[in-house]
């Protein structure tokens, strides 16, 4: 992709505030599991009708979980005795047009749904698509994906799958241009920019 820079200092910014997938990943395995099992984690509620911001970074509890050690946030579900879908909105960590494989990651959710006794009903890891048509809003570009929330689901926990980092999310160019820190980019159309999933997450649920 080219990517004209009209303003440098602030690409220079931009870039050197952005951590590699594997210093990342090298914090996240250094760092004591907070916990004995999920009946200790820290349950927040999780409100319906807005999006509710999340984010995951090293300041994070983390957890052993099946999938593998991962940062995490937990949530009590709203009690729906109803079909329910929950949605995880991505946004890209990092850099969003300048060598992205390395300089940005993408959260791509492993969503675990819990009984009330903590036990999981269901664990389920995806690597989102691009939002497109009315999904797309906002600035910045994102990626959606949906979960199906079991009847009896009390919990829900949002982690990774260490054994998924480092694979794709593709999204492809418009003819815009938009601001990344300071700097100005401007998008040939039709050009793949690719993310990779990685350990820390800058998303909405």
């Amino acid at each position: 992709m080219r990517a004209w820079k009209y303003l440098p200092l602030g690409l220079a910014t931009v870039v050197s505030g952005c951590a590699s997938m594997s210093d990342l990943s090298a914090k996240l395995e250094a760092k004591a599991s907070c916990c004995r099992s999920p009946a200790d984690f820290k349950y927040a509620p999780l409100p319906t009708g807005a999006p509710t911001p999340m984010s995951l970074s090293d300041e994070s509890p983390a957890y052993i979980f099946v999938a593998g050690k991962s940062y995490f946030k937990a949530h009590v579900l709203p009690q729906q005795r109803i079909a329910t879908k929950l949605r995880v909105r991505s946004f890209a960590t990092g850099s969003t047009a300048f060598d992205t494989r390395k300089l940005s990651q993408l959260y791509c959710p492993q969503v675990s749904f819990l009984s009330s006794s903590y036990e999981t009903l269901t664990s389920t890891g995806v690597v989102p698509s691009v939002a497109r048509g009315q999904l797309a809003t906002g600035i910045l570009p994102s990626f959606v994906a949906d979960f199906e929330v079991p009847t009896s689901a009390v919990y829900v926990v949002l982690h990774t799958n260490p054994a998924g980092y480092g694979r794709l999310a593709t999204r492809y160019t418009g003819s815009g241009a938009y601001m990344v820190g300071n700097a100005l980019v401007i998008e040939r159309e039709g050009e793949p920019i690719h993310h990779p999933c990685g350990s820390i997450a800058n998303a909405e649920v």
